[in-house]
């Protein structure tokens, strides 16, 4: 399992175990406290657990929901179409287009909210398009609720609201006289704003976060902004999971042609500032993929487009059918390489090594015992975002395990905090590397505990 599944699927069963408010969601790797951490709005989670219920624990009901989530958005897509094009060709091919996608196909099986966020974002969108044509109260309600709800799961779809602004600013700019259009975005940051607020304040009393606000920072540095080597590596990305080499062609098309409307413009300025934002997860293929989601909506929709362009002039010359025949080859060429992607993903996502030595943990120690486990991943990010604090908690032992402890970072060296640990009750130090990582701290192991399991997956080590 992938670090942010296991982070999902670990916090949905201890809402289940625990019956926890939605609004105080638990990690393990919280040392010997409750947990309580800070994070986006648990909604996913939540739902997770309920079905748990019913079911049990299992890792099922979470992908099912995310599988329903997918379709939904891709119905809603077509519906969207449908609304701007007209056309129910264009509609289906880019519905189609976003169900073949990487994002869709790995996130319709995947334990992440994200694809809740993304549905809730279509229908943000397809809600706004509809009050900006015929400004009804019903269509200004929904678009308020799904915007809002989009963000609170995901605060990277906040740059919903800023393609909503160029769509009113591009092809309605009377109604930015309207208070009615600014008190809705007012309410939407006030309510995302609020809650984040709220769950910062779980970080300041327990210490736990996701780095939504407190610990690391998300935003990009200026100095990690002027790495031309980050440029190349968001292209490749944008290509394989975001926009899609069909989406990367229609826009370069459309552009060229210089077809792109209001719709496509907004989007485009919307997708721009959503990577640079995050630009600092999104340049990397290791935790990024999801990060995309958002602009694989916007690549569907310019698929679409090109799709129609194109069609049109190929029925002038009575060639379409040689236009679908291409275009179908083309779209089981694509599905075919992402869903062996989806079937064999890269080690750097899943890292087997970690995965193995917490299931040979789960086989040694006791429930309730707490324990120590090094993490993959640092206490500083790389040096070119400037060495800022890292989320370095992997949570993957701990939820194999459903043991509870303290994550020490794979920079960490010496045995400080180690002892520590062990004097507030840890039971065992988990290190998933066949060789130590830092001799001082193997030192110290090997006066004050008992190496216990030792394979080319990781070592296991028992407190005296």
């Amino acid at each position: 399992m992938s670090w942010r599944q296991a982070d999902t699927q670990n916090i949905a069963r201890n809402f289940y175990k625990n019956g926890t408010s939605i609004f105080y969601p638990q990690i393990n790797w919280g040392g010997s406290g409750p947990g309580y951490v800070e994070n986006e709005f648990q909604l996913y989670t939540f739902l997770i657990s309920k079905i748990f219920l019913i079911t049990g624990e299992s890792t099922l009901p979470g992908q099912l929901l995310s599988l329903i989530f997918i379709i939904v958005t891709s119905i809603v897509l077509y519906k969207t179409i449908i609304l701007y094009f007209n056309d129910d060709k264009t509609a289906l091919f880019g519905s189609v287009i976003f169900l073949i996608s990487n994002g869709p196909v790995h996130l319709s099986t995947a334990i992440m909210p994200d694809a809740l966020s993304i549905m809730f974002y279509s229908l943000g969108l397809f809600y706004f398009l509809k009050f900006s044509n015929a400004e009804k109260n019903k269509d200004y309600l929904l678009f308020i609720v799904f915007t809002a709800l989009a963000a609170l799961v995901k605060p990277l779809a906040l740059n919903l609201g800023i393609i909503q602004f160029f769509i009113v600013l591009f092809s309605k700019k009377e109604l930015l006289k309207s208070a009615k259009i600014w008190i809705a975005w007012i309410v939407i940051v006030v309510i995302v704003a609020s809650y984040m607020y709220f769950s910062y304040t779980l970080y300041l009393n327990y210490g736990n976060t996701f780095g939504v606000i407190g610990g690391e920072k998300k935003f990009p540095t200026l100095k990690g902004l002027t790495v031309l080597i980050h440029y190349p590596k968001l292209l490749y990305m944008t290509v394989l999971w975001g926009l899609g080499p069909l989406g990367f062609a229609s826009l370069i098309y459309l552009l060229v042609k210089r077809k792109l409307s209001y719709l496509e413009w907004s989007l485009l300025i919307g997708t721009v500032v959503a990577v640079f934002v995050s630009m600092r997860y999104m340049v990397n293929q290791g935790f990024s993929p999801h990060y995309y989601i958002y602009m694989v909506y916007f690549g569907a929709i310019i698929s679409s487009y090109a799709f129609k362009e194109l069609y049109s002039k190929f029925s002038k010359a009575g060639k379409q059918r040689k236009l679908i025949a291409i275009t179908s080859i083309i779209i089981l060429l694509l599905f075919s390489g992402h869903l062996y992607h989806r079937t064999h993903p890269l080690p750097i996502h899943y890292h087997p090594n970690v995965n193995r030595t917490g299931f040979k943990l789960k086989e040694i120690a006791k429930p309730d015992e707490l324990i120590i486990v090094r993490s993959i991943a640092g206490e500083r990010e790389r040096s070119t975002w400037g060495n800022r604090l890292n989320n370095f908690e992997d949570p993957r032992i701990f939820y194999i395990t459903d043991l509870h402890g303290w994550p020490l970072p794979r920079d960490y060296k010496g045995y400080e905090r180690v002892d520590k640990f062990r004097k507030l009750g840890a039971k065992y130090f988990v290190e998933p590397y066949k060789t130590p990582v830092d001799t001082i701290l193997e030192n110290w192991l090997q006066k004050n505990s008992e190496k216990i399991h030792s394979d080319s997956n990781g070592r296991i080590y028992k407190f005296k």
